[in-house]
């Protein structure tokens, strides 16, 4: 699993599995946000031509329903796939905003977090989360030394 939260309401999870993977995005500002509708339900095509495998992984997903856009992909697939969604004119359901969050490189990620968090993090220990080192108490301090780390671990150890 990977999950991409930028602070503001935005999300991405990411999920993996030896049938395929699932991208499930959440843009608070799309009109097809369920909050944006009186119904409140997801909007229609987002869920519905994907397979039940990947769909079920969704089920143990935070907020499965707040949803504005998913795509995924089988491991027997060549291309990724999208819902046949009705986007009203004008509108947009983030996927390219919350996709385009997906930095490839750690200096990639450093580099978007100067300008849009206005920080710094080492670059060091981000390098060291993108090759999937244990993540430590430690690393959290330098990375954000005001936030309470023993509250970040136990995040993680529930996000798996």
């Amino acid at each position: 699993m990977a999950k991409i939260d930028n602070g503001a309401g935005d999300h991405l999870i990411i999920l993996f599995s030896p049938e395929g993977s699932i991208i499930k995005g959440f843009d608070h500002e799309s009109e097809l946000s369920p909050y944006a509708q009186d119904e409140h339900k997801v909007w229609q095509g987002i869920y519905d031509d994907v397979p039940k495998g990947l769909l079920s992984l969704l089920d143990d997903a935070i907020a499965k329903d707040d949803v504005t856009f998913c795509i995924w992909r089988k491991n027997s697939d060549i291309n990724w796939h999208k819902g046949k969604v009705d986007i009203p004119k004008g509108e947009s359901d983030g996927s390219d905003f919350l996709v385009g969050c997906i930095f490839l490189t750690p200096e990639d990620f450093v580099e978007f977090a100067i300008g849009y968090f206005e920080c710094s993090p080492s670059l060091d220990v981000v390098a060291k989360i993108y090759d999937d080192h244990p993540i430590t108490e430690e690393m959290i301090n330098i990375l954000n030394p005001n936030c309470d780390s023993k509250e970040v671990l136990q995040e993680l150890e529930l996000l798996g």
